[in-house]
């Protein structure tokens, strides 16, 4: 900018802790994202039989959750601020520890447990808490970001959410694949009870973001 120059980032964009605290809060939860639906796939068509096409209308469920929580009215959203997406971090952490515990109840050498269509359950928690989080999270970020810097801030978050996807699907990938050798429930129990840790985490960083201004 000293050279007259427009830079690919202005770093003064970042300067704000509500940026900072919205960057991380939506990296981490990212992180629990594409991660999540790989290894869920990974264990409903390897673990459990299921042909790609059952496996997917599994996913309905998520789905389903998602638009849920999207249908709830902008005003009761506006009135819980931030501690809307920080509950929805809690949900959907809620929903992967319920996950976790169900299919790995079963234990080595028993008929694998719970019915497919139980896990639907836990897979509808799980999508509410992400239909909380997602664009709730982006709208309080952006509204505390001065005009000039929309569109940096706009475009870190993109490719935060990006990298967050990327991040997600090779650590948790190696937790999964690393604990194949115990079958297909452990590896995604052991793939769960890390991608509990994560929306936990965005809740917290969400805590570090200001209250909206009127």
């Amino acid at each position: 900018m000293r050279r007259g120059r427009t830079p690919l980032i202005d770093l003064s964009a970042l300067a704000g802790r509500t940026v900072r605290a919205g960057l991380v809060a939506t990296g981490v939860f990212y992180c629990a994202m594409a991660s999540f639906f790989i290894v869920l796939a990974l264990y409903l068509q390897e673990g459990r039989g299921l042909s790609a096409l059952g496996s997917g209308a599994m996913f309905t469920a998520a789905g389903a959750g998602y638009l849920a929580a999207s249908l709830v009215p902008a005003r009761l959203i506006a009135r819980l601020g931030k501690q809307w997406p920080a509950a929805g971090g809690l949900v959907m952490a809620a929903g992967y520890a319920g996950l976790g515990l169900m299919v790995t109840s079963g234990g080595a050498g028993h008929t694998p447990t719970p019915t497919v269509p139980l896990l639907t359950v836990p897979l509808l928690i799980v999508g509410i808490g992400m239909g909380m989080l997602t664009a709730p999270l982006t709208g309080i970020v952006l509204a505390q970001v001065t005009p000039q810097h929309v569109g940096t801030v706009s475009g870190l978050q993109a490719t935060t959410v990006q990298i967050g996807n990327s991040l997600g699907v090779a650590v948790i990938g190696v937790v999964f694949f690393g604990a194949l050798g115990g079958g297909f429930a452990h590896a995604f129990g052991a793939g769960l009870a890390w991608l509990t840790i994560l929306p936990l985490a965005a809740a917290v960083a969400i805590q570090f973001l200001p209250r909206r201004r009127a």
